[in-house]
């Protein structure tokens, strides 16, 4: 497509030929289809997640076939790492697709290192650049240069606990803002955000972001579906069982590991069930606690005390406490030495409070910000005592309004009547 041309909606025929065509001559059957780029130019989507086995070529494929697509559609693209050590990586991935592709030229790319990012130039333009996530700041200083490149990729989003930046959902937000400030794009129309990974863990910070562990919960293997709620996701899960053949499986006995089953494991033990989040819809009652980066949503039934914690990235509310002192607010309390109790670990071994999800059972039982010693059941007992405080002042206040009316009723009929 020529620069400046305008995608119609009668091209999306055009777009479906053009993807097929690419997968029935660049991706072998025993490999991952690229199933969510058939629907790239939707408009309501915006973050599109592949989760498979180990060596189901979505590494692969997914950055071959939008290579393609950018140099077709006049796009770029966004390759993203956790860190500077990935980015050099992704630049040998990247060479190795430009190596293997039967219809991309190797002497038509260049590599050009920059402080903040690394170019792929392709003839007379840069396609696409390789960045990482620990560059978030410095990238906002690029935006009139990086929203040439809307399309971002970010491969192995899925790690091992310790690997995962703490902040990696504001980091990628960042990113995300610096990149989103294009009037126009030919085909995607906002930028699209790919996540590729195979199934490690609950603990991403994405996942969290997301808030997607429900979906992923349930999700049919081997099915690409899109939900919308607060967000507009495609989802792919794949068990690429021809490829676990081939993997030598048997070396460490891990055939029913989440890098074969592509099935994450949980562990329901204290996770609120459906029937949990009934009880406190009934009567419920909800604050906010400001973390690092984060927040914890303390949500509960007001006749019961059926509690349930979650850790979010972004809330709708203000918090009505922090942990840390440049967050506080004239509404909000500072949570110091007294909200907090070595003996209250046993209320969360317990199961005194249920787990909105796998991923914030594992950031406060981690004892990320000795979250295990917050007396949650102290920060409660303030909340109610406030809220009773309030109800009893605008009783009151109720009351000597009616109080009021009734007076002034009696004064104008002394004055009509005498």
């Amino acid at each position: 497509m020529k620069k400046n041309q305008t995608y119609e909606s009668h091209d999306d025929q055009i777009y479906k030929d053009f993807i097929r065509k690419f997968r029935e001559k660049n991706v072998p059957e025993r490999y991952n289809q690229v199933l969510l780029l058939d629907d790239l130019n939707d408009k309501e989507t915006d973050h599109y997640i592949s989760i498979s086995t180990r060596a189901d070529g979505k590494s692969f494929n997914y950055p071959h076939a939008l290579l393609t697509i950018a140099i077709e559609y006049d796009l770029g693209i966004t390759f993203l790492s956790r860190n500077m050590m990935l980015r050099t990586s992704y630049q040998t991935l990247i060479d190795e697709v430009i190596d293997k592709s039967e219809h991309l030229n190797r002497a038509d790319f260049n590599f050009v290192r920059q402080q903040y990012y690394t170019m792929l130039n392709y003839k007379d333009r840069t396609v696409a650049v390789i960045s990482d996530l620990n560059n978030a700041t410095e990238l906002k200083y690029f935006s009139n240069f990086l929203k040439k490149f809307p399309i971002i990729v970010y491969d192995e989003f899925l790690a091992l606990e310790n690997d995962y930046l703490s902040d990696e959902w504001e980091r990628l937000f960042t990113i995300y803002s610096s990149i989103d400030r294009g009037d126009y794009y030919p085909l995607i129309h906002k930028p699209k955000i790919f996540y590729l990974g195979n199934a490690v863990n609950f603990s991403s910070p994405v996942l969290a972001g997301l808030k997607i562990f429900k979906i992923l919960e349930n999700h049919p293997m081997g099915s690409v579906k899109k939900y919308k709620y607060d967000f507009n996701i495609q989802l792919e899960l794949h068990r690429n069982d021809s490829q676990n053949e081939v993997r030598n499986t048997r070396a460490f006995g891990s055939i029913n590991d989440p890098m074969s089953t592509a099935e994450f494991k949980t562990n329901p033990h204290h996770i609120a069930t459906e029937n949990d989040r009934l009880v406190v819809k009934k009567n419920p009652r909800l604050f906010y606690v400001k973390l690092k980066s984060d927040y914890l949503k303390i949500w509960f039934n007001r006749d019961n005390f059926t509690t349930i914690i979650a850790v979010e990235s972004s809330i709708p509310d203000e918090y009505l406490y922090n942990l840390q002192l440049k967050d506080n607010l004239s509404t909000s309390t500072f949570l110091n030495e007294r909200y907090f109790s070595e003996t209250h670990i046993k209320k969360i071994d317990r199961g005194a409070y249920l787990f909105d999800n796998t991923y914030s059972k594992n950031y406060i039982t981690n004892d990320f910000g000795d979250l295990q010693r917050l007396k949650i059941n102290k920060l409660i007992r303030e909340f109610l005592k406030k809220e009773d405080q309030q109800s009893e002042k605008n009783f009151k206040e109720k009351q000597f309004e009616l109080n009021y009316i009734e007076q002034s009723k009696r004064g104008i009929m002394k004055k009509m009547w005498g």
